[in-house]
């Protein structure tokens, strides 16, 4: 016979199954965010409230409810578990990363995102209560505003019911980092959603002791991540941005468990003065994602981190790929991998012209079939059709698979450069940069001259206190992998520019580059 909280888990999806347990100790802290907790027993009326404001504007199943509160917020939280409640899916305005230097929305890629999402209604906190109403003016009628500030002191959260959960109804429409040009809609359904946050609690090896510290957008990856913490018993400690010395702090003074981080965030602890101090003993997993990692910084992190250590593979529109997990850190030789498909992925290398699958050990990309993946791109039926293949999703990436399983990752294929007739993946000269004394974070990628010619370029962060040579580096890339490997074009930055993924946003370094040249 089924457990109760398995049954309401199945009826209600992930949202039932975190408020059941919350309901076994409504004073415990489930939430950290700006120097204060919040309990098990206000996370749940924030919940309620919300929901019954939302149902009280008519949302419910098929509607869509735009977000624009703090980032990483609790509200970022309640707004969807009651939209979710209700059977109504939701998007973000904020998709920004405001760890990363990429800029916040503008006004008018909000106002297209409510408009091509048919948002039904905005849901805006008092700190962007200004812009919901700049929005809303450019729209009238197009969608209501709602916030907690409508919610009065008098109101008594009574428990919302869970609606029908359909595993099959839209659930999130979430947003690319747009690293290959546009940010472009995927849909993801209560079923991917469940699938995440199912398979994650299952590596949670400490659920009643779990407490798990947030830096990276709670929109993107890590919020799966962290529903599946709330749903084993844990605590999420929530910051709104990446900072080295806050994660360090925080690590130490909260006994952080498991922490999710970008590559490039990874080598900025890796470089920070108070690492050799802070003491790390608490931490079961530290997952890097993002982008390719350099085997020489990994080597270093394995040296500090030890078994901690987990690199993980995924896209937004594939979710979870592979994992490169503790055991294969101590692995030198697997450094240059993003590991091993997870239990439910299957994973093949097909030829990018062809599509036919090639024979272990031959390049080409990486086609992916998994629960996790999106049921399509937003509002494009086109595109969903190139990369949806007979349940199959073309990432875009290419790599090989050895006989192992292993993936090693060469680059995306939009990114490669193609050169003075030969074709170099940017990621592999990364790569060799990272691996030379001093360079502490580098991008590498193409820009187009007056010419339409396209040249090689890279932007490097120096390790504190190192200096470098941007000749030195040119003619150690050349004689390590060849002369038309070696950047034409090498800024000297204080600090790599990132996307909302956290990996580096190299349209913003092309213009930088342009300039440069």
């Amino acid at each position: 016979m089924a457990d109760p909280d398995d049954r309401q888990a199945e009826e209600g999806g992930y949202v039932a199954q975190v408020m059941s347990v919350l309901a076994t100790g409504l004073e415990r802290a489930v939430l950290h965010w700006r120097g204060r907790e919040v309990t098990a027993g206000e996370f749940t009326d924030s919940v309620n409230g919300v929901a019954h404001k939302l149902r009280g504007l008519g949302v419910g199943a098929g509607s869509v409810v735009g977000i624009l509160v703090a980032p990483n917020s609790p509200e970022m939280f309640y707004v969807r578990y009651a939209a979710h409640e209700l059977g109504a899916a939701v998007c973000y305005l904020r998709s920004t990363n405001p760890g990363s230097s990429a800029e916040v929305l503008p006004l008018e890629a909000q106002l297209t995102i409510l408009l091509d999402t048919s948002a039904d209604v905005l849901y805006a906190d008092d700190e962007n209560a200004v812009r919901a109403k700049e929005l809303a003016g450019l729209a009238p009628g197009g969608f209501q505003l709602a916030g907690l500030a409508d919610r009065g002191p008098e109101e008594v959260e009574e428990p919302a019911e869970f609606g029908v959960w359909d595993p099959q109804a839209l659930a999130v429409i979430a947003f690319t980092s747009g690293s290959t040009g546009r940010p472009k809609g995927i849909r993801q359904s209560g079923r991917i959603w469940d699938s995440i946050v199912r398979t994650t609690m299952t590596a949670i090896t400490e659920p009643d002791h779990a407490r798990m510290l947030v830096t990276t957008p709670l929109s993107h990856t890590v919020g799966p991540m962290a529903d599946a913490v709330l749903a084993s018993g844990g605590t999420v400690f929530l910051h709104e941005e990446f900072d080295p010395s806050e994660t360090l702090r925080a690590i130490e003074e909260h006994r952080i468990t498991r922490t999710l981080v970008a590559t490039p965030h990874l080598y900025q602890l890796l470089d920070h003065d108070s690492l050799a101090t802070t003491r790390l003993s608490s931490l079961r997993q530290l997952i890097y994602t993002g982008c390719a990692a350099a085997p020489a910084r990994i080597a270093e992190a394995v040296s500090v981190f030890g078994f901690a250590l987990v690199q993980g593979y995924g896209t937004t529109e594939g979710g979870r790929v592979t994992l490169l997990d503790p055991g294969d850190h101590q692995d030198a030789r697997l450094l240059s991998t993003v590991g091993r498909p997870f239990p439910e992925v299957e994973l093949k290398v097909c030829d990018p012209d062809s599509g036919q699958e090639l024979a272990v050990g031959g390049t080409g990309e990486v086609w992916l079939r998994s629960p996790h993946v999106m049921d399509g791109y937003w509002a494009d039926p086109e595109l969903t059709a190139q990369v949806l293949r007979d349940g199959w999703y073309r990432t875009g990436d290419i790599g090989c698979l050895d006989e192992k399983g292993y993936l090693r990752l060469l680059d995306r294929i939009a990114d490669v450069v193609k050169t003075q007739g030969v074709k170099v993946y940017p990621a592999v000269v990364e790569r060799e940069i990272l691996a030379l004394p001093g360079v502490g974070q580098a991008a590498v990628y193409g820009v187009r001259d007056a010419d339409n010619i396209e040249r090689l370029n890279a932007a490097i962060v120096a390790r504190p206190g190192a200096r470098i040579s941007p000749d030195d580096i040119r003619s150690r890339v050349a004689a390590a992998l060849s002369a038309q490997h070696a950047p034409e074009v090498i800024l000297l930055l204080d600090e790599l520019p990132l996307n909302d993924s956290g990996k580096p946003d190299k349209r913003r370094l092309r213009s930088l580059g342009s300039a440069a040249a």
